[in-house]
């Protein structure tokens, strides 16, 4: 959307956040639907950082840290002598604890998505 145009949906959660800070998502896309306007998550979330109401990493952050993940996980796979059993075994098992980090984080993220549909 270019600067110029109207964005009455953004100006309302702005405004409604600025009179109730702490307001769910819920309450405001009520307060929207009863004035015609369609919101969606990410634009409360955008007029939530917008306000200064929710921390904010510098843009690039999340990537960097999983390049430093993945280059982490490179240097420990390089240790590993490749033609080993206890190799093999230690790069199972590395592939099982990432396995139930991404899976805590899957559930870590539904949850936060059913709460916010909800």
């Amino acid at each position: 959307m270019s600067k110029d145009k109207p964005k009455p949906a953004m100006d309302f959660i702005v405004a409604f956040l600025k009179e109730n800070p702490t307001a769910p998502y819920a309450e405001v896309k009520a307060g929207a639907e009863q004035r015609g306007l369609q919101v969606f998550p990410i634009m409360f979330g955008r007029a939530q950082a917008m306000l200064g109401l929710v921390e904010v990493a510098p843009r690039g952050a999340r990537k960097q840290r999983q390049l430093e993940g993945m280059e982490s996980a490179d240097r420990m796979a390089r240790s590993i002598e490749p033609g080993s059993l206890e190799g093999l075994v230690t790069t199972i098992r590395q592939s099982e604890q990432q396995r139930i980090r991404y899976r805590r984080a899957l559930e870590r993220v539904s949850a936060i998505l059913r709460e916010v549909l909800a």
